[in-house]
């Protein structure tokens, strides 16, 4: 289980150069709503409590889409360093079955963290990592992990998650004592983010209510703030990254295009004319089809030039209320295995490992 998108493809190429491409699986975010779905699906065949046809060796690289929900089981696990709530939770995939006929070497359930420089004086996780949770969060999650990181103390699930997750959470010293300065730094960093989160959601907060027989008018208004359902307003009030989602399409080598070829059930390949209203049934097929774009690609100064790109393939037709299943939509078109340009960027998606994202000056 890798914490970013990025970690997963590169941990996937790796490990197909090493045991073939049949031998290893992606699962992440960047996969269209019905691929996602049939991922998830072949996930259970092969690894859930009922699978028939477990493989012999096979390979899940992950984000943490398999971090909870499915109902999967591994002999081992590879994880990047996360919060250590997250982190146990991870290990819920480990031997989450009882399997008698499970590997010799691998009959006691092991996780190891990955994705933390461990040469400096103190520990460096990887950038993405620290990006998501926080070096704060990270560091005392490996502080109050340590004893069990030399396997000669186990973890014991349940009964350590309480005194872990308190341990991490909490404000005692943790760690050695060589780490307590960029422990305190890490915790002055992220109580000001915290700080300067909670500034920005009070200024949406409703007012309290006045006394017993106040009148109530202008309550709600009082100290709302000004927030719309626009993008902009919607990230005013969101504690979390602005993010963009397409429906994708393919296009066909004579410009026109389709539903992706492989969506099955009799949805794939589907016409989708451009100078009149989609058929129902195609219309379904592409919103079926939503893709989120990654977080740089939604940034201030990338996300109004991604839109305008994509502005072009907004049909006339497609938006009136005759087609309300693409009426507003950002629309995506492909060639899939081909890279495809847009906002500075390329774009690569395949079934095999979804939407692979480089610059396009690199």
């Amino acid at each position: 289980m890798r914490n970013t998108v990025g970690r997963v493809l590169e941990a996937a190429a790796a490990l197909r150069e090493r045991f073939g491409a049949e031998a290893v699986t992606v699962a992440h975010s960047r996969f269209i709503d019905t691929d996602r779905a049939e991922n998830d699906l072949r996930l259970l065949e092969l690894f859930g409590r009922d699978a028939k046809d477990r493989p012999g060796r096979h390979i899940v690289v992950a984000s943490q889409v398999a971090e909870q929900s499915l109902d999967v089981d591994f002999d081992l696990l590879v994880s990047d360093a996360a919060p250590v709530d997250l982190l146990l939770q991870r290990m819920g995939r480990l031997h989450r079955h009882v399997r008698p006929d499970r590997p010799v070497g691998l009959r006691d359930a092991v996780c190891l963290v990955t994705g933390v420089d461990w040469s400096a004086p103190v520990p460096k996780p990887v950038r993405g990592s620290e990006f998501i949770y926080g070096r704060h969060m990270l560091l005392r999650s490996l502080a109050v992990l340590l004893p069990f990181l030399d396997g000669k103390r186990l973890v014991d699930l349940p009964g350590d998650i309480s005194a872990l997750v308190q341990d991490a959470y909490g404000r005692s010293q943790v760690g050695p004592g060589h780490w307590a300065q960029a422990l305190e730094e890490a915790r002055k960093v992220h109580e000001a983010l915290q700080a300067q989160k909670a500034w920005k959601a009070e200024r949406f907060c409703v007012a309290e209510a006045g006394r017993d027989g106040r009148p109530l008018t202008g309550w709600l208004a009082g100290s709302a703030g000004d927030a719309d359902d626009s993008r902009a307003g919607r990230a005013q009030v969101r504690d979390s990254e602005e993010s963009v989602e397409v429906l994708v399409v393919e296009e066909l080598e004579d410009g026109s295009l389709a539903t992706v070829h492989w969506a099955g059930e009799g949805r794939g390949g589907l016409a989708l004319p451009t100078d009149e209203v989609p058929l129902p049934e195609a219309a379904k097929a592409v919103a079926a089809c939503g893709l989120r774009l990654p977080v740089v690609m939604a940034k201030p100064r990338v996300v109004d030039r991604v839109v305008a790109e994509l502005g072009r393939f907004s049909f006339e037709k497609w938006q009136t209320k005759e087609s309300p299943w693409l009426a507003g939509q950002l629309v995506f078109p492909i060639r899939p295995n081909c890279q495809t340009p847009l906002a500075g960027f390329l774009l690569m998606y395949t079934r095999e490992n979804g939407l692979e994202v480089s610059s396009a000056d690199a």
